[in-house]
């Protein structure tokens, strides 16, 4: 089912608190955030923004935490489109390719950045092969919306991308190049334990090189769903790591994964190469996240 199309390069959906939706768009001349109603019927631009990639409601007062990518850095835009306030890293850890949002159990912001400038892997043509498989410096950071203090947590990533936290309250990472999903063991509201590898989720045997695993989401039994793009499907994982069941996409290249509401059993997919937004029924209802 086709929920939204006619969009620009897609890159992140999200439900926000009214019911209604907001999707990032990396147009070839702007970005910007477009506001859909709940039907998908409707829709208006919420914002101008040069490359925005993951979005974040806060829950304290409505605003949006977009990671704009083009001038890297966090920017908190105030309910009515206009821009609060700008975070571009740390003195010692700037910013690259800031990518991928999660609000964690202690109300931070965890962020992934994939470590490479955006004009330094994508051309004109597209993104470059020979670059995507070079060295990166992915990062994880997490940023205090309230003190706007800056933390580098893990680093080394080969493009640090999709995050979530799951209902067990552990961190979950995707790694698009080498296609590996890692996990964290979250302890307190700044320690974060060594990583370890969760799954492998790329199917290696494709002809396109530019593929991994993109925006992820868990449903409220722990199991996991990750937008593979370049590869025309969301994987669903078990707890237990195995890979268990593929959502097919109507294009190749979904580039995130959220839940409907309550009750719902729809996972809405934001797919970048056909423009759209797809819904497809699952088992499972969405886990919410943690009240702050």
């Amino acid at each position: 089912m086709i929920f939204v199309e006619g969009l620009e390069h897609p890159e992140s959906v999200m439900r926000l608190s009214d019911g209604g939706w907001l999707i990032s768009e990396v147009g070839q001349e702007s970005g910007r955030l477009i506001r859909v109603s709940a039907s998908g019927k409707e829709r208006s631009v919420f914002a101008q923004i040069g490359r925005p990639n993951g979005i974040l409601q806060d829950p304290r007062d409505g605003c949006i935490w977009v990671a704009e990518t083009l001038e890297p850095s966090l920017v908190r835009i105030r309910p009515d489109g206009s821009v609060a306030e700008t975070i571009s890293g740390n003195s010692e850890c700037p910013f690259l390719w800031p990518n991928d949002m999660a609000l964690g159990p202690d109300g931070a912001i965890y962020l992934t950045d994939s470590g490479i400038r955006v004009s330094d892997l994508i051309t004109k043509d597209g993104p470059d092969p020979e670059i995507w498989e070079g060295q990166m410096k992915g990062k994880l950071f997490r940023i205090d919306p309230v003190s706007k203090r800056v933390d580098c947590l893990d680093q080394g990533f080969y493009f640090a991308n999709g995050i979530a936290f799951a209902p067990d309250g552990k961190l979950y990472i995707s790694e698009s190049v080498t296609g590996h999903i890692y996990r964290y063991e979250f302890t307190d509201r700044l320690v974060v334990s060594s990583r370890e590898l969760f799954v492998s989720v790329t199917d290696t045997s494709g002809p396109c090189r530019v593929v991994g695993p993109d925006g992820i989401t868990f449903d409220t039994k722990g199991n996991l769903y990750v937008a593979m793009f370049g590869q025309g499907h969301v994987a669903t994982v078990y707890p237990n790591g195995e890979i268990h069941r593929t959502i097919v996409t109507r294009g190749s290249c979904p580039t995130d994964v959220v839940f409907g509401g309550d009750g719902s059993k729809r996972l809405y997919i934001a797919e970048y190469q056909r423009g759209r937004v797809e819904i497809a029924e699952v088992q499972g209802d969405g886990f919410t996240g943690y009240d702050h």
